[in-house]
């Protein structure tokens, strides 16, 4: 410092346009602070703290007029020098990725220590030498000419330790412009070509010797960038649309949606799902499973064969609610193939709809087993309106139908159909003696009997009250009449149960074969009536058939 308290100072034109680009940076400063928050907005700040920093001091140095004290504001420059580009890097990452976060305190302090030591490294230069050769001088005897500087080992150290941020900040935008596509990806493009500025013109200063005012070009290129963004944030609203683009898709969702590394850590989250969990801080980092409220049910639900394409429905246990949960595989595409690096999870809020698909389902059920239990009661209707209460055989009402539909199978397959008219004998005696209770009984040993001797094409009708009749389709009338005498024969033989003891009853039959004794039902049954009468005449127990 106090190789300046006996120089001069002359105010020249590139003195005064680096003034007008420092008063620039502070506006453009201020006009950042006052915006809404957007991805990197603090590293922004910071990176404009910097560049006002680098850009006084070259001014002061290009002001000055003795040769010591240039070198000073040179060495006094690199805290600035370093900053911009750390700050740079850090604002690139944190805006491609949406980091919203601010850099805490330690961080900020972390990365300020390279350029507080690069800062002492270059002020203590008289005592070492190993910053500013001892070349370095003015290019002239005129006062105020620009210092040729002549460039030690740890100028270069700090220039490596510059570029490693300045290669980060390309490998951020190229990538963010090659995963991106449409206007996106002009967008990134604009920051690549703004970024390579400050490469090409430190590059030619460090490398080729090239100056600017006889001054290291670098602070004017990164006053070019910092006025290219300030035509991208007013003009083309660079940091209203993006940010603002995805405020509206994931802060304002009503619905919850969580970003997932490939360990399982949540990395972001919007506000609904951690209104939802009750988190309002120090969850970012933190494993899902240990998520209140979701967490477990949406581990175990990640934990299975989850098929992404298809929305998979999530039942949260503490809460008892719902949610329909679409997953996206977050990759990286490379030669080697998909890497992936995490997952979104967008949690639909379906309570609502689920139970009242719940309670629809509830009220079908009842309705299935209302309407089950009403076609049970119409086939019981329907079989008492056809079966004889008592015997359990179908009655008259069912013996049209069912002759008619045997009729028509028996013309069509050429096939013979016989009837038996059957009649217990003396019942009118045994109802008289013994009751009608034990009559009620023998009748329905009868049908039992008739149902056990018949096939299962056949059927048995009750037809009066000791009247009964056996269709008897496919048999001519040499079988039904076999048939019939050994059911005669075995009801003779067999005595039947009955709440007044055993009794043994024995019946007659007469025998109808369709169609050579009637076309019709009715004319079948006045010839099978014609033969029972002839049965009965001729002394019961027994079958007869009219030729």
């Amino acid at each position: 410092m106090t190789a300046c308290l006996g120089a001069g100072w002359a105010l020249s034109i590139p003195v005064v346009l680096t003034g007008v680009v420092c008063t620039g940076v502070v506006l453009l400063a201020h006009w950042v602070i006052r915006q809404r928050a957007f991805p990197g907005r603090d590293s922004f700040i910071l990176l404009h703290l910097g560049s006002l920093w680098w850009m006084a001091a070259a001014s002061i140095e290009m002001a000055a007029q003795g040769a010591d004290c240039k070198v000073f504001w040179a060495s006094m420059a690199w805290p600035g020098i370093i900053s911009v580009p750390t700050f740079w890097a850090i604002f690139l990452w944190q805006y491609v990725n949406s980091v919203r976060t601010p850099i805490p305190l330690r961080g900020v302090l972390a990365l300020a220590v390279v350029p507080v030591l690069v800062w002492l490294t270059a002020v203590s230069n008289p005592w070492h030498g190993l910053f500013y050769g001892a070349a370095t001088a003015p290019l002239s005897a005129e006062p105020g000419a620009a210092i040729r500087y002549a460039h030690g080992p740890l100028f270069y150290a700090a220039a490596a330790y510059v570029y490693v941020f300045m290669l980060f900040c390309m490998g951020v935008v190229l990538r963010a412009a090659l995963a991106s596509e449409g206007v996106h990806r002009r967008h990134y493009l604009a920051f690549v070509l703004v970024t390579a500025v400050p490469w090409i013109a430190n590059i030619s200063y460090v490398g080729f010797g090239q100056t600017l005012f006889g001054f290291d070009p670098t602070p004017f290129s990164f006053a070019f960038t910092l006025v290219a963004f300030a035509w991208l944030i007013v003009g083309v609203r660079l940091f209203d649309l993006m940010p603002v683009a995805r405020h509206l898709l994931l802060e304002e969702l009503f619905d919850p949606v969580l970003v997932v590394d490939s360990r399982g850590r949540v990395i972001e989250a919007n506000p609904a799902a951690l209104k939802l969990a009750g988190l309002h801080e120090g969850w970012r980092g933190q494993p899902l499973r240990d998520w209140p409220v979701l967490g477990s049910d949406l581990q175990a639900l990640l934990g299975g064969q989850v098929d992404t394409a298809q929305e998979q429905l999530l039942t949260l246990t503490s809460a008892g609610r719902y949610f329909e949960v679409r997953l996206r595989a977050i990759e990286r595409v490379s030669r080697r193939g998909r890497a992936l690096l995490g997952q979104m999870l967008y949690l639909r809020d379906v309570t609502q709809r689920h139970l009242s698909e719940l309670r629809l389902a509830e009220a079908l059920a009842v309705s299935e087993e209302r309407l089950r239990t009403i076609s049970i009661l119409h086939e019981q209707l329907q079989e008492q309106a056809l079966c004889d209460p008592l015997t359990g055989l179908f009655n008259r009402r069912y013996l049209d139908e069912f002759f008619e539909r045997e009729r028509i199978r028996a013309q069509r397959d050429q096939i013979p159909l016989s009837l038996a008219l059957i009649d217990l004998d003396h019942f009118k005696q045994l109802n008289d003696v013994h009751g009608h209770m034990e009559g009620d009984d023998v009748l329905k040993g009868v049908a039992r009997h008739l149902l056990g001797s018949i096939r299962g094409s056949d059927a048995a009708f009750r037809i009066g009250g000791e009247e009964f009749l056996l269709i008897l389709p496919g048999a001519d009338a040499g079988e039904a009449r076999r048939r019939m005498e050994l059911v005669c024969r075995q009801l003779a033989e067999h005595p039947l149960p009955t709440r007044g003891g055993a009794r043994y009853v024995t019946l007659s039959a007469g025998l109808a074969l369709w169609p050579e004794q009637g076309a019709g039902l009715d004319e079948l049954l006045q010839a099978a009536d014609a033969a029972l009468y002839e049965a009965k005449r001729s002394g019961r127990n027994r079958v007869c058939a009219l030729c």
